[in-house]
């Protein structure tokens, strides 16, 4: 079959013909039909340092994806966490939360399913109390192991998620990276409140329109990049869009969302926030990030909040209420495919930046 390899440390990628995997005992092995590109892919193309910190070459790379399910290896003796829905808070019609790990058996072969890339162990402190995200020992798809842009791939059974047949194919394989956002403005809590959203990448993007839907009382984005503001305005038409902030615009957002990894943006949240304000951050800065502790955490007695990933499984759950109920529709964000021959092409246009989510059409 053909795959994506990072073979080795250092820049570049290899696409090239390799045996298709059997599915160990705990996963399914699913004949994959689309992947998305994400920004951490770039990480990997150029080898930056947090990926060498948590990625083991030779693999394939790959964690947005979705598959149709051909092999079941031994699903019945896996423990999952099985969702429950619970009273609503913050004002979320779609507030969900998970209850401990309990036997689910509903992963069928045909069944289209997309990959959770924080594989849990289950076993820790964090999973007992239900922060399945943040495991103590966490593996990552497509980092720590093999990941699915390839023909076919493995997926471990805990962290397969079966997709709502109402949500279209493109929409179900950039589910994902909706998740992050959408975990990003939950935390946020922006409901009746002034939001900023700094960076416009694709977390970005869908960060201003779940704030839309959630009730934010406002929505201003910002970014540099002329096609990504752009975008936005396509994506969602109640988000205010702007190359940056002007003064009289500090101190002012009540709710702001650092998506963009960037340290000039980090200190424009820094600037941005009113007193008392939350800061939530999702970007992961290429470099150490310097803040005035006492100017800025101290004296505006801030509340900073990061985010890795999405929660196990109540984001999701969350996610594609977003979908089924058409608040958002994921497919305007798509703006090019590629087949998987073709990835150098699709990862040179996502070093320009100037693309919204690029797919790769693989089955």
């Amino acid at each position: 079959m053909l795959a994506v390899i990072k073979e080795k440390a250092g820049q570049g990628i290899t696409v090239k013909k390799i045996p298709i995997p059997k599915p160990k005992k705990g996963e399914v092995l699913v004949k994959v039909i689309y992947g998305s590109i994400c920004g951490t892919d770039i990480g990997i193309y150029d080898w930056t340092p947090w990926v060498a910190g948590h990625l083991k070459p030779p693999i394939v790379i790959g964690h947005e994806v979705l598959g149709k399910v051909i092999e079941i290896n031994d699903s019945s003796v896996i423990a999952i966490p099985t969702p429950r829905r619970e009273k609503q808070s913050q004002g979320h019609k779609n507030e969900i939360a998970t209850s401990p790990s309990a036997p689910r058996n509903d992963i069928r072969v045909g069944d289209l399913v997309s990959s959770e890339t924080h594989i849990f162990c289950g076993t820790c402190y964090q999973c007992k109390i239900g922060n399945y995200h943040v495991c103590e020992n966490v593996a990552f798809y497509g980092y720590g192991g093999n990941g699915g842009f390839a023909e076919y791939a493995t997926v471990n059974i805990r962290t397969t998620w079966k997709n709502d047949l109402r949500i279209s194919k493109e929409a179900m394989v950039v589910q994902e990276p909706l998740g992050n956002s959408v975990h990003v403005i939950t935390k946020a809590h922006v409901s009746g409140k002034r939001v900023l959203i700094v960076g416009l990448g694709a977390t970005g993007l869908c960060a201003a329109a779940v704030a839309v839907a959630y009730g934010a009382r406002e929505v201003v984005a910002i970014d540099p990049n002329e096609y990504r503001r752009n975008l936005m305005q396509k994506f969602e038409k109640n988000v205010t869009v702007q190359v940056t902030l002007n003064k009289d615009e500090y101190n002012y957002f009540v709710a702001v969302c650092e998506m963009s990894g960037v340290a000039a943006g980090f200190q424009t949240c820094l600037d941005a926030v009113r007193i008392a304000g939350k800061i939530v951050v999702l970007g992961i800065p290429k470099q150490p990030v310097p803040v005035d502790v006492g100017q800025y955490i101290i004296n505006k007695e801030l509340s900073i909040q990061g985010i890795f990933g999405r929660r196990i499984w109540e984001t999701w759950y969350q996610t594609q209420e977003l979908l089924t109920s058409g608040k958002i529709d994921l497919t305007k964000l798509i703006t090019h495919t590629f087949p998987l021959a073709k990835f150098e092409e699709a990862m040179a246009i996502m070093k320009k930046g100037e693309c919204g989510k690029i797919l790769l059409k693989i089955g």
